[in-house]
């Protein structure tokens, strides 16, 4: 018989058995919400441990805990399913989301089982299908909705980390990406008859195809309905084109760059060119003012000795006629002497 854990309180473990009963057995490192089996002639009611009373309470306790929907999980390739979990992490419902689906879950068996190995398990399925290959762009998406957003992010994180560890493990080349998403998302993926992680995927294309040119309006009907693979495939190559539209703007702003930068050097040249013709004509203009004021200095110098001639000309005539008017005196004299010795004669 199999029960699955409900509480655990030291070294015991209540267990609600397949007959709705409550049950408390040995704690064997139990988990609460993991499933164990018991056989018959080994269990001890709890009622030996308690009142009726008491039994009554936790059974009914246990039973709404374990039964009640906490999260819901689920998972596209193409094939989309979806999980109803309640807050041990225990699968209480599985259900295809479309028709290759349908063809997944009606061989899979994860009732009761931990959500993490229910995904491993539906990977494997998926495989035996033919719905996981060894392709670039196959991918797993894994959504998670929780009234908790805390622990919806958790969840997320141990999904992708436990997924991909494991496809790795099984040899695949598969990209996983686990997220969480809020109950408005769940309700217009559910609207639109498909889950929240393909409503996100596609989006992601519509996304995808902004700014590239020539793209095709995305038809959401039609590409919700295409394989998690084939929008892959799609968003990548819609990235591909941005990357090198983006890479030739690079280009030409570069070449553009550079021609500005050899026109500026070219700009600089001449006015380098123009500012030493300046300067060459300011030297040549100063050697000119410098050379004439040397001429008028030589000029002027010459003047000055022309004056200087002439006054010393003028002097030198000054001191012959003084001389002469000297002489004539004496001269006179002696006249008049040489007369007088005349006359006494």
């Amino acid at each position: 018989m199999k029960g699955i854990v409900i509480e655990i309180n030291s070294d015991q473990a209540a267990v609600l058995s397949d007959n709705g009963a409550v049950e408390r057995i040995k704690n064997k490192n139990y988990e609460t919400g993991q499933v164990v089996r018991m056989k018959e002639n080994k269990m001890n009611f709890i009622k030996k441990a308690g009142s009726i009373a008491a039994v009554l309470a936790v059974t009914a306790a246990g039973s709404f805990a374990y039964a009640a929907p906490a999260t819901y999980v689920s998972l596209d390739v193409n094939p989309s399913i979806e999980y109803t979990v309640n807050t041990f992490g225990r699968v209480l419902s599985v259900k295809a989301v479309n028709d290759d689906g349908e063809v997944i879950t009606s061989e899979l068996d994860v009732k009761n089982v931990n959500i993490s190995k229910a995904v491993k398990v539906t990977i494997d399925k998926l495989r035996e299908g033919g719905y996981i290959t060894d392709d670039e762009n196959a991918g797993i998406v894994i959504t998670i909705s929780a009234s908790n957003d805390e622990k919806a992010e958790e969840l997320a994180e141990e999904l992708e980390e436990e997924t991909k560890e494991y496809v790795e493990e099984i040899g695949e080349t598969v990209e996983v990406e686990a997220e969480a998403v809020g109950k408005e998302r769940v309700e217009e993926a559910r609207t639109l008859g498909v889950t929240p992680g393909k409503l996100n995927l596609v989006q992601k294309l519509v996304k995808s195809a902004e700014g590239v040119e020539g793209a095709e309006e995305i038809n959401m009907e039609e590409w919700l309905d295409k394989s998690v693979k084939e929008i892959n495939k799609a968003i990548k190559e819609n990235r591909k084109q941005l990357k090198e539209a983006s890479k030739e703007v690079e280009e030409e702003v570069e070449a553009e760059t550079d021609e500005e930068d050899v026109n500026t050097a070219d700009e600089d040249e001449i006015e380098d060119e123009a500012e030493e013709v300046k300067v060459k004509n300011n030297a040549n203009e100063k050697s000119k003012l410098n050379n004439s004021a040397k001429n008028n200095k030589t000029v002027d110098i010459d003047e000055v000795d022309d004056v200087e001639d002439e006054e010393t000309e003028e002097a030198e005539v000054e001191e012959n006629e003084d001389e002469s008017e000297e002489a004539a005196p004496s001269n006179k004299t002696n006249n008049s002497t040489n007369n007088k010795k005349e006359k006494n004669n």
